[in-house]
């Protein structure tokens, strides 16, 4: 068995540029790779007459996991991120984290639905200039191409932005609601 397992990774390694060998020999990161997998490396880079490098010190574990000091919560949602009696079916430390990113994509909504507007301005105005076949030099076409601009960016600002702030605050209240009846018990 553990000689079929180091064929195969000598098969799948091999495939695998020089450089990039290189790399994941001297990043040494043996959470993603195991020690077989740098056994063939080393191998295979010898058998390709390349200098064998010095490693990195070796990498065991991944701290991926963002964590509430990345972000700036108040005093109240840290003490509920950091309750002892945590919720059993949600990480409150996921739902706030949720509420920051929805809050901030209503706020880019804003930006992309009024960039999209003022780019659409000369098709806008295309189309009030159709209803001024008579004159179509009217100072009437600016005022009435800069007026639908701002009502379709308003709606745009009112379908989008309300609704995902709406959400973030039902997810906060929510979740409130069950860590305050749980405090009550």
């Amino acid at each position: 068995m553990s000689n079929d397992l180091h064929h195969q990774i000598y098969d799948e390694m091999n495939l695998k540029e020089t450089d990039e060998l290189l790399e994941i020999w001297r990043n040494n990161d043996r959470f993603d790779w195991s020690d077989i997998a740098f056994d063939v490396i080393n191998e295979i880079l010898k058998k390709r007459g390349v200098e064998i490098p010095n490693q990195n010190e070796p990498i065991y574990d991944h701290n991926d996991e963002e964590t509430e000091e990345d972000y700036e919560f108040s005093e109240e949602e840290l003490r509920i991120i950091e309750d002892e009696n945590p919720p059993a079916f949600y990480d409150p430390f996921e739902v706030l984290l949720t509420t920051k990113r929805i809050d901030w994509m209503a706020k880019v909504m804003i930006v992309f639905t009024f960039a999209y507007n003022i780019i659409n301005f000369p098709r806008l105005m295309g189309i009030v200039q159709s209803y001024f076949i008579r004159n179509p030099n009217s100072i009437l076409i600016y005022i009435f191409t800069i007026l639908l601009v701002t009502i379709n960016t308003g709606m745009g600002i009112i379908v989008i932005y309300f609704p995902l702030r709406a959400l973030s605050r039902i997810l906060r209240i929510l979740m409130e609601t069950e860590f305050r009846s749980r405090k009550t018990n």
